[in-house]
């Protein structure tokens, strides 16, 4: 049985120990910045301080040939999935279960058909929509049922329940690119990317804190006059399943072609997410709902979904600081890509695999 999202010690001491793990093989300044942040007098101060040093230094000395060194690759994503990852407030982390590590994924069947080679176009398809230039295209979807969560992995994906999704809402049919945010970046309402969106204006905006993505949202919202927010976890895992109730939205085992993630098919890179598209759409019409990058929900953590909401609404709660992201990554493995899988990270933290896309009501 495998094991997510769930510290096997809840204390200040383990996060910080796993907080550490998490990155002390990391190539980013930032990250030891951020752990600094957390813990200015932790145990690992010391040598999170002299690591910063010695990466600003490579990163302003001349190569031989007389131009800036390249940028590093980032840390290694979790081994398993018996690694989650977790945060306390400000902090983003990854905490090691005890819970032995999944057997490897069965090798992958046929592929499945190639998605365009540039299918991030600013022109929506018959039935979608796009309320600005610079707005992501919306797929509407109906109204409907399906069985929520899952017996076979964590218990934050227990019990499965059934959600009737009662109203038609649209959602972003990529993640919200790198070209797109910047137009809110240029209305001087949202802020500058980081140095991890590099990978161009097609791929995915990334390294974003839910903090962040409220601002996109709300500088959307206006620019357009049309109700957009985050979806609810549940109308994302029912967007993420396109009606299907397999593990995977296309079926039981990995197939090459459907998710960008480690080891699961060309094209695939360590150093980051291919552009939106890529890889191809499921049954909704609907690209990288698994792998690519990381994606925030509008809801609360909660860590099973006892008393959870049957009608796809928001499972918010007072003072919640910990918001729920779905989807997976470029950096993990086929057993992060399953439909049921959730995680959860401090709503202000920032993290290089995270990213979002958005929901827009229908009247």
């Amino acid at each position: 049985m495998r094991s997510r999202g769930i510290m096997p010690k809840d204390s200040s001491e383990q996060y910080e120990l796993t907080f550490w793990d998490s990155i002390k093989n990391s190539n980013y300044a930032s990250d030891y910045q951020a752990y600094l942040k957390a813990y200015p007098d932790g145990r690992f101060a010391a040598l999170a301080k002299a690591r910063i040093e010695r990466l600003q230094a490579a990163a302003s000395a001349p190569t031989p040939g007389g131009t800036a060194p390249a940028t590093a690759s980032p840390a290694p994503p979790p081994a398993s999935k018996a690694q989650a990852s977790v945060a306390q407030p400000g902090h983003a982390v990854v905490a090691s279960s005890p819970a032995p590590a999944p057997a490897p994924p069965p090798a992958p069947i046929a592929a499945a058909p190639k998605a365009p080679a540039n299918p991030a176009a600013n022109t929506p398809a018959a039935g979608e929509s796009k309320d600005c230039a610079a707005c992501p295209v919306m797929v509407p979807l109906p109204a409907g049922s399906f069985t929520m969560g899952s017996n076979a992995g964590d218990i934050s994906e227990r019990p499965p329940h059934h959600v009737t999704v009662g109203a038609p809402f649209a959602i972003g049919k990529y993640p919200v690119t790198v070209e797109q945010w910047n137009a809110c970046v240029t209305a001087n309402a949202c802020p500058k990317l980081s140095s991890e969106n590099a990978t161009g204006t097609k791929a995915p905006a990334r390294d974003l804190s839910w903090d962040d993505v409220q601002q996109y949202i709300k500088w959307l919202s206006k620019v357009t006059g049309k109700p957009y927010r985050l979806p609810t976890e549940a109308e994302w895992e029912y967007a993420a399943r396109g009606g299907t109730s397999t593990p995977y939205w296309w079926g039981d085992q990995m197939r090459k072609g459907n998710a960008n993630c480690k080891g699961c098919g060309d094209p695939w890179h360590e150093t980051g997410p291919e552009n939106v598209g890529t890889f191809a759409a499921n049954p909704y019409g609907l690209y990288d709902m698994g792998g690519n990058v990381w994606q925030w929900v509008s809801d609360c953590w909660h860590s099973s979904y006892k008393d959870a909401p049957a009608d796809g609404r928001i499972w918010d709660a007072s003072g919640c600081n910990m918001r729920v992201i779905r989807g997976g990554s470029w950096l993990e493995g086929a057993d992060y890509m399953l439909a049921s899988t959730r995680f959860k990270y401090s709503e202000s933290v920032r993290q290089s695999q995270n990213g979002f896309r958005v929901v827009k009501d229908l009247k």
